[in-house]
Formats: structure tokens, sequence, C-alpha cells
């Protein structure tokens, strides 16, 4: 009996002693694609025990995992949610191989303009609108302004090349981006939006309100980012060619592959017309006859799970040919004239996955534009005038992005702008160069609840140093209902134009100078004869200031029903020192000269409502409705004198009048059918702009009754058949009404016709 007391006491020590130190259970495992590629940053749940986030590589490791029963669930932006039941037992050593399948997004695309991280669309809690691949392919736009045309909150105006109004902001203050690099060569503050084709492009991303804090000055308006496609699939190759009105032709090329850690594309395109001319009482037309080529790509490459290395560039030249004639008082001579331009960037990226916690890029970016200007004597060749203009920015970046956990990721970046300008109607341009730092950090209280809040500073040689704040927040009190609110800073620097031109027009004979030069224009233009009359002494301009502005964004997203979606921002713009062109003489042959100035305060605060339809009960069938009311006011100021008690004094008066080129009312109308068995796609888009003020005639600084441009409508449709899974034809009506205003909008020609026919050779 002894021995079997001393053997049950062993026993049940032993096995104490075991279980105290038993070892408890390890996962690891790796989570890949369906080619095999390794998932990096996933997140991985064990219940709500505990969780992991996957590496480059796409592996994990959970340890110290109590015997028990869990659900391990694994999620990740552009792929389905994964999860799965798992006994664990002591000393268990799982390893799992775990394939997540891709998402086609159609409705929740993924963007990165607004936040410079990956998030899908409606986890965004600025104002931004997407425009994917299926819209472009649908409308069969050509040129970035056309499919822009047709956004709401967007207006195409033009001056000096066609560019884009948001939130009632001139172009020269939206940024343009093609995969997160600035595109330069803007003309007095337009960036001609008809110099980017959109061929290659996956989607366009629109970000509205002062986006500074993350991209600096020229987005103090907002942001549009081209985002074009990558090689994803072993070998795509689709061609596309395009015929219409006005001689009109348009052809493009789209080839990418991806073979193992390898990926790349090549995209070309050659673009031109005959041009148009919507004022036969002159000779020069209003759009002369051009031809273009657009030649891009890239490449990259993973030579370990580790390391990402990329490097794309991108070719654009144009050839313009026209007649004029000079503007002579002894007569007119008859003038062949010459536009070339041409801009070219190459950009190497480096991207460092160091574990599943930490991402560091480094990009640099060298871009070039040039452009030149000739006009000769028809009758002999002699020249009659030339100018050049050639611009140069290198940008240097690095960026650090931290996954602290699932409910924080902090960015953090630094780098430095170097700029430079050469051209004949430029007067002592210095050196321009800049450099910024920027943060950010998400922080995800819950799935309902977002803040993210961030800031840059950027330090310029030339101008004050300058501190873009911003402040964001997304609330979804349920899945009907998504609120979204932001604040931030903005600001613009003075360009190149705004400071230093010297330019006299050589047909019109109208002349601009910029605030450090118009002084000695001036006195110049006296000392000649030129001056008729001045309208404001020239002593008392400075050189412009950057300009600032604070925006307010509230928005709310509905979603009553399964395929309506209402989304309402409302905004508030507040912006001090708005550099605005401003006329200050009159010269003896009729023209003017102008200057550019600082006005004291402006504001733009507006609505914005979209809708979004897709109904169930008529399948196929996609309606977008938009409308936005504007209201952009600047604070002028009035001198008069009153005679007061016998005695004249001198009163100033300050008062908001509306804004020139703002329309207060603007909306669309988008609806896209299609009917699969049959292989159509069809639309037709409406797009009006209300009247807005066009000229100040009288040089009073507000809007007179017969100051305004017309309110107008533009309707195109498309109708587009796909036969034989690799080809599709579409024919098309643009401008269907015929509107045509070569004086309010020079880039319309009326109505047009086109065919185009679409290869897919994959």
């Amino acid at each position: 009996m002894l021995y079997i007391k001393h053997f049950l006491l062993g026993s049940l020590l032993f096995g104490f002693s075991f279980s105290a130190f038993a070892k408890q259970a390890e996962i690891s495992g790796r989570v890949t694609e369906r080619s095999g590629e390794g998932v990096p940053h996933a997140q991985v749940y064990l219940s709500d025990y505990k969780w992991a986030i996957t590496d480059s590589d796409g592996r994990f490791f959970i340890s110290d995992i109590p015997a028990n029963s869990y659900e391990i669930s694994i999620t990740k932006i552009g792929y389905q949610n994964y999860s799965q039941s798992l006994r664990v037992d002591d000393n268990q050593e799982l390893v799992l191989s775990i394939i997540l399948e891709e998402i086609v997004y159609e409705e929740s695309p993924i963007v990165v303009t607004a936040s410079r991280t990956k998030k899908e669309l409606e986890d965004v809690s600025v104002p931004i609108t997407v425009v994917d691949k299926k819209e472009i392919d649908g409308s069969g736009s050509l040129r970035l302004s056309d499919i822009l045309s047709e956004q709401t909150g967007l207006n195409i105006v033009t001056n000096h090349g066609t560019g884009v109004q948001i939130q009632g902001f001139n172009p020269e203050y939206t940024l343009i981006l093609i995969d997160n690099q600035p595109v330069i060569g803007r003309t007095a503050g337009t960036l001609d939006l008809m110099r980017l084709s959109i061929g290659d492009v996956k989607q366009i991303e629109i970000v509205k309100g002062p986006s500074s804090a993350l991209w600096g000055s020229d987005a103090l308006a907002g942001v549009i980012n081209i985002i074009t496609e990558k090689g994803r699939e072993p070998f795509s190759w689709n061609t596309t060619g395009r015929y219409g009105s006005n001689d009109t032709y348009d052809a493009s090329s789209n080839i990418s592959f991806k073979k193992g850690n390898v990926s790349g594309r090549i995209f070309g395109n050659v673009n031109g017309s005959e041009g148009y001319d919507l004022n036969k009482r002159t000779i020069a037309p209003t759009v002369p006859k051009y031809d273009n080529q657009t030649l891009a790509g890239g490449l990259d490459y993973r030579p370990i799970k580790q390391i990402g290395l990329g490097i794309s560039a991108r070719y654009y030249n144009e050839d313009q040919r026209f007649k004029d004639v000079t503007d002579q008082l002894s007569g007119s001579r008859e003038l062949d004239g010459k536009d070339a331009q041409e801009d070219y960037s190459i950009t190497p990226e480096l991207s460092l996955y160091l574990g599943s916690k930490q991402l560091v890029e480094a990009v640099s970016y060298f871009s070039r534009f040039r452009h030149k200007s000739t006009l000769n004597l028809a009758a002999t060749g002699n020249p009659h005038f030339s100018e050049s203009f050639d611009q140069t920015l290198n940008k240097h970046e690095v960026k650090s992005s931290t996954f602290w956990n699932t409910s924080h990721t902090t960015v953090l970046g630094l780098g430095m702008n170097v700029e430079g300008l050469n051209g004949e109607i430029f007067t002592n341009i210095p050196n321009h160069d800049s450099y910024f730092v920027f943060g950010q950090h998400e922080l995800d209280f819950s799935d309902e609840l977002s803040i993210t809040g961030g800031f840059r500073f950027d330090s310029h040689q030339e101008y004050k140093s300058q501190l873009s704040p911003k402040l964001s927040g997304l609330y979804k009190p349920s899945k009907f209902l998504h609120v979204k609110a932001s604040l931030g800073g903005g600001f613009k620097a003075p360009d190149f134009s705004q400071l230093f031109l010297n330019f006299t027009n050589p047909i019109a004979g109208y002349s601009v100078f910029g605030s450090t030069t118009v002084k000695d224009g001036i006195q110049m233009a006296q000392n000649s004869g030129q001056i008729a009359e001045l309208y404001v002494d020239p002593a008392s301009f400075e050189p412009v200031k950057a300009e600032h502005s604070f925006s307010y964004n509230v928005g709310l997203d509905l979603f009553p029903i399964d395929g309506l979606h209402f989304k309402i921002n409302g905004f508030r713009n507040n912006v001090t020192d708005l550099i605005e062109t401003q006329r200050i003489a009159k010269k003896t042959n009729g023209q003017s000269i102008f200057t550019y100035v600082n006005l004291n305060r402006i504001y733009t605060q507006g609505l914005e409502f979209e809708a979004r339809i897709k109904p169930s009960s008529i399948k196929g069938l996609r309606v977008n409705a938009g409308y936005q009311f504007l209201d952009a006011q600047q604070q002028i100021t009035r001198e008069f004198d009153r005679v007061q008690d016998g005695v004249v004094i001198s009163i100033r008066k300050q008062e908001y009048v509306p804004m020139f080129n703002r329309s207060k009312h603007a909306g669309n109308l988008k609806i896209y059918y299609t009917l699969e068995r049959l292989g159509i796609d069809a639309s037709v888009r409406l797009q009006h702009r209300g009247r807005y003020g066009f000229d100040d005639n009288n040089v009073n600084n507000k809007i007179d009754n017969n100051e305004y441009a017309e309110a107008h409508t533009i309707i195109n449709t498309s109708v587009a058949k796909r036969f034989m899974e690799r080809f599709k034809l579409q024919v098309g009506i643009d401008n269907i009404t015929n509107y045509q205003n070569g004086e309010y909008l020079p880039s319309n020609p009326g109505i047009t016709f086109y065919t185009q026919l679409n290869i897919k050779l994959y």
C-alpha cells in the first residue's frame, strides 16, 4: 500500500510539473495571392485574443497561444476577407498557407491622393471624387479636359490653355499630378489639360479643398491625380484608333506585362487636328492645326521581397501651325506662326519593407518643359517675333510609413525642390530652391470613427516659410450614413510670371508685367509715348506675397437602399492675399497693360450634391447626377469724395462683390446603359453652366449687367458595340445642341462626330 501511495503522489507531482511548464502553441504562416506572391501588411486576427501584420513576403507569426478553439481572420484592402476555425493544443506549432482573393472594386476603389496612403474610397475623410476606367471608356474621352468637364463641381475655363476650376478657384490653384508627381509647364498659371492623354489611365482622383498639408504649393484649391495602368497580367495589349470632325485623329497602344518579380508597361499616343475657327472675321484660327505625340512607360522589379525598385518616364511633344497678321497702324502684314512644345520626365523609385510595420520610400523626379513660339513675315520669311520658355523641376523625397497596429498609422516625409526657368519674357530670375517636411497620423478609434491629422512645413529661399495644417474625421453611425468633416490650410507661392514677367503680345499689342518688373515696364512705356491713360499709380505696387487659404468641408454620404448613393458636401474657403490680374493702364493702340496684385480677401462657399443610382430592377443602368451652388466674393475698396459741411472729405469703403468667371449654378447628368446580351454600351451626358461675369469692361471691379457670359448646356452621347470578345466599335456625337461661343468658350468647336475602334490583342 505504501508503494501505491508513493506512486500516486509522484504521478500527481509529475503531472502538475508538466502542466506548469507546458509550452503554449504557436501559429505561423504565409498569406499570398493566387500567383504565389506574398501579400504584405495584411492584418491577421486570432479571435479577439491576438493579432499580427504580415511582412513584405506575406509571412506572420503569433506565439504564446493557450490551448483553445479560435477563429483566425485576415483582412487587407483590395482582397476578400478570409476566416477559418482552428483548434489549438499545447505545444502545437501550426503552419498555415492562406490565399487571398483579390476584389474587383466598382463602388469603393482604392485611392492614394487624399492621405498619401492606400485607403478605400468610403474610408476617406476629405471630399474626393474618383473617375474609374469604366467611366472613362464609356464617355469616349481622349484628353483630361474632356472627362473633367463632366464632373460635379468642376468647370473648364480657357485662359492660355484649357484649365479646370475647383470650388471657385482658377486653374493655377489646382495641382495636377501623374502617379503622384507634378506636371509642370503652366502658361499664365494654366496647365493646359489638352496636353494629357488618358488612354493609359486606370482612374482619376480629384481631391477638393486645400491639400498643401500633403502636396505643398499649387494645391490650394485641390489636387487631381492621374493614376496610370500598371502591369498586373502576364501579358496585355490593346490598341485604339479614332477619327472625327475637323479631321481630328487619335491612335494609342498600351502594352503591359508581369512575369515573376518583374512588371512593366509601355504606352504610345498620337493625336492631331486640322483645328477650327469660330470667328471668320480674323485670320488667326480659334484653335490652330496641331499634332502631338505621347510616349510613357515604366518598369518595376523586386529583387528580394524586402526591396522594390521602379522607374517610369514620360515624353510629350506638340507642333502648331497657323496664320495671323501684325497689328500696325500703317497696315497689317500676314504672318506664318509656329508653336512647339515638349515635356518630359523620369522618375526612379526605391521601396524598402522593414518587417511588417515599416515601409520607407524614396523617389526622385526630374522633369523639363520647353516651349518656343515664332512668327515670320509670310511675304519674305523674315523673323517678326520669337520667344522661348524653358522650365525644369527636380524633386527629391523620402517618405516613411509606420503601421504601429491596426489602429495607428504614421507618415513622415521630407524633401526638396530645385526649380529653374529661362525665357526672354522674364527679367532677373533668381534660383528657386525649396525644402519641405510633412507628417500625418491616422487614428482609427473603431470601425465607426477615425481621425487624421497632419502638417507640412515649406521653406523657400525667396518667400516666407509656410506651415499648412490639416485635420479631418470620418464617422459612420450606421451603414446608411457616413459623416465627413475636414479643415485645413493651404498656400500658393507666387510663380515666375507673377513676379518676373515682361511680355508684350506681338499681334494684339497688350502687355503684362510681373509685380517686380511693372514699375520699370510702365516707365519705359511712358518714355516711348505708349501710355494713353493710367488707372493706378505704379508706385503703389509691391511684389506679390504668397496666398493663403483656410478651408472647411462638411459632408454626408447616404445609402438609403441598395443601388442608391447620395453625397452632400458644404464648403467654405477663406483666402487672404489672393493674386489676381489687374488692368493698370491703357495704351495708345487701344490695348491694355496688366500686372499682378494681392487682393485683400476673398471667400468661396457653396454646396455640392451628387446622386448615384444603380437600380437592381433595371440591370445595366447607371445614373449619376450632380449640382453645385457657388458663392464666390472678393473684397474691393472704393474711394470717392464727399462734401460734408462745406468740406471735401475722402471716403474709403470696403465691400464684397461677386467674382468674375464663377457660375453660381452648375450641374451635370450622366446616364450609362449596358445591354450585356447584345454587347451594347450607350451613354448620354449633360453638363450645364449658369451665367457668369466675363469681362470688366469699365474697370470698376464689379460685374455689371452687360458683362455676363450666357448660360449654356452641352450634351454628349455615344454608343458602342462589343463583338468577338476583342473588338469594340464606338460612335459618338459631342455637343448635340451645337452650342458655340468663340469669346466665352473657345475650346468648344460646336457639334462634332467621331468613330472609334478598340482592339484587345492579348
